[in-house]
């Protein structure tokens, strides 16, 4: 390849990865001080997020009782996340009907909440919209359900 192809592709990988890195690097940290179920937290500032792209059993069913495996999922959920510190990735819509943020939620390791949740069985897909993780969520759900784990358990 000539020199004069060569370069301005390279300049265009690195300014790209450049991009990528300062972006993953560029989400702010916060501490998770309440765990309201299991797709929905709070963090110091007061900022109620709701996980994008999950679907977790109700505690406060409209039909006066918990879903089963609501209150499993919110152990789980806080378990995992109380107290801890994450990384918050707003989504192209930044509010649902409710006032609360849609985000993705990432441990400080990288880990990804939203889809951990799914594939260990204590959420499912939500399927309404398209999201940007929506495939890969299903396949963790379909996963989930195979193996009969979290609230995809043969018997309750």
């Amino acid at each position: 390849m000539k020199d004069y192809v060569r370069w301005p592709l390279v300049i265009v990988v690195v300014v790209i990865l450049a991009y990528l890195l300062h972006d993953a690097k560029s989400l702010d940290v916060h501490t998770v001080t309440k765990v309201y179920d299991g797709d929905t937290i709070q963090i110091e500032d007061g900022t109620r997020i709701r996980l994008i792209g999950i679907d977790a059993p109700e505690i406060n069913s409209p039909y006066g009782s918990a879903e089963p495996f609501g209150y499993e999922s919110k152990r789980y959920l806080t378990h995992m996340l109380l107290d801890e510190k994450v990384k918050i990735s707003v989504g192209p819509e930044p509010f649902d009907k409710y006032g609360r943020t849609l985000a993705y939620v990432y441990l400080t390791d990288g880990t990804l909440v939203n889809a951990r949740i799914v594939k260990d069985g204590w959420a499912r897909v939500y399927r309404r919209f398209d999201f940007k993780y929506k495939d890969l969520f299903l396949s963790y759900e379909k996963e989930a359900r195979a193996k009969g784990i979290g609230m995809w358990q043969r018997k309750k």
